[in-house]
């Protein structure tokens, strides 16, 4: 495959990536608003739709503290979840340059503080890598331990 077509499939991957975790984060909102109102209401609220992903994921960890069995199951998600969110900040904030003919990315992440003094190191982001994350986002949207499942979870648990 020439250069060209396997620098579209890149990107291609880059976009799937950033809308599935936007689809996710969309989801942990409804998941917020279902433990903090109910199932019976809107889920759609401005202001919890609209939390920052930090905010979302401490929420969602007090509304199930009640329930130990969807507290295992957030907490595998959860722990996948922040994996993802580090990729996706290196992605969505971190590029500095996409190199031909071999697609990748090369994103700037910043460095452990050395001497007292901040810096950042350069990351290769490969295709190959780039659909191992999405694999992972994609599981932990429609996978047998993912958010469709909890959703289900906590609808029954609220009725």
């Amino acid at each position: 495959m020439n250069p060209f077509d396997l620098n579209d499939i890149f990107k291609k991957n880059v976009g799937e990536f950033i809308l599935t975790f936007s689809e996710i984060e969309f989801s942990l909102g409804i998941l917020v608003s279902y433990l903090e109102n109910g199932i019976e209401k809107d889920p759609l609220i401005p202001d919890i739709i609209g939390l920052n992903l930090d905010d979302k994921r401490k929420r969602i960890r007090i509304g199930l503290k009640d329930n130990s069995e969807l507290i295992i199951l957030w907490n595998k998600i959860d722990g996948k979840l922040s994996d993802c969110n580090s990729f996706r900040r290196l992605i969505a904030h971190g590029i500095v340059s996409n190199h031909l003919p071999n697609p990748s990315i090369q994103g700037l992440v910043k460095a452990k503080p050395r001497n007292g003094v901040k810096g950042f190191i350069f990351k290769d982001i490969t295709n190959e890598l780039l659909e191992k994350k999405l694999k992972k986002l994609i599981d932990i949207n429609t996978g047998k331990i993912g958010l469709g499942v909890l959703n289900s979870e906590i609808k029954q648990w609220k009725k």
